[in-house]
């Protein structure tokens, strides 16, 4: 991405502040990288931050550099087996996308409307491959982006109409932070969505398959083979999930399963209570 396609709207500044006291604060008292705000919090001495640093680093090498981040056919169809989701959730309004990175959610929303994303990884946006670049047209047009984690968020309370998460809360290190602090960015009014591959889908039962190829993955993981290790944090069940979201304070509205992965991938709207 070109780098005066980053930017940080007069909007966006209206609303930042301090990612830990959560205080107003001058943009020039955060540190830059390459020009990007970096308001990353990481938990170094949490239970689960060694396994959630092993995970973002094979994530930031599968963004820039898997086998299929190439080719601009697979982008293009990695956009047409979301459209479907976003044809049936309308977002409206003041967005924020957490763990958005480059912004491709962007791909599906209405011209002009206000939008920023946050990641950890903080140089993804220099490092979008060209094929992406290709495929999504939202890519060429410039992003409010900023650099950060979840459970820390960098903006005011009652900030935003929504708060999207999209393949990322199954990464975070501590989901129930991730998801308190959504509550307390959104507006009164507010929604959240999460979409999410399930353990067991919708029956919410592990096919036998699906059971031998986990067991198999973990045999090789304790014989040193780790191509096929899992870096995910946890995995949770569809009803898992929701308890999640509704023990930190939210209504269950509805779950959408994306069309594509059969029953697989739920997206869940939830209204802030």
């Amino acid at each position: 991405m070109k780098e005066n396609l980053l930017v940080f709207d007069q909007w966006c500044l209206d609303i930042l502040v301090d990612p830990i006291t959560k205080q107003k604060v001058a943009i020039e008292n955060f540190k830059f990288i390459n020009g990007v705000i970096d308001a990353r919090v990481f938990l170094k001495n949490t239970h689960g931050f060694k396994d959630w640093e092993v995970g973002q680093d094979e994530f930031e090498k599968c963004e820039t550099s898997g086998s299929n981040y190439g080719n601009v056919e697979a982008y293009k169809k990695e956009i047409e087996y979301d459209r479907p989701i976003y044809e049936h959730f309308k977002l409206k309004g003041d967005i924020l996308d957490v763990g958005g990175l480059t912004g491709t959610l962007r791909e599906f929303l209405n011209e002009g409307q206000r939008y920023i994303s946050i990641d950890p990884f903080i140089d993804g946006l220099s490092k979008t491959t060209s094929a992406k670049k290709k495929a999504y047209n939202c890519l060429s047009k410039p992003l409010n982006f900023i650099g950060g984690v979840a459970e820390f968020l960098p903006f005011q309370k009652n900030s935003f109409d929504y708060v999207h998460m999209r393949s990322m809360l199954d990464h975070v290190q501590v989901p129930d932070l991730a998801l308190k602090e959504a509550n307390r960015v959104l507006k009164p009014k507010g929604k959240l969505i999460v979409g999410l591959y399930v353990e067991g889908g919708k029956t919410g039962r592990k096919s036998f398959i699906r059971f031998l190829k986990d067991m198999t993955k973990e045999t090789l993981e304790l014989i040193g083979v780790n191509k096929y290790k899992d870096f995910h944090v946890w995995h949770p069940t569809h009803k898992n999930l929701l308890k999640l979201i509704t023990d930190n304070g939210f209504n269950i509205e509805e779950s959408y399963w994306q069309p594509h992965w059969k029953d697989q991938v739920v997206y869940v709207l939830a209204s802030k209570i």
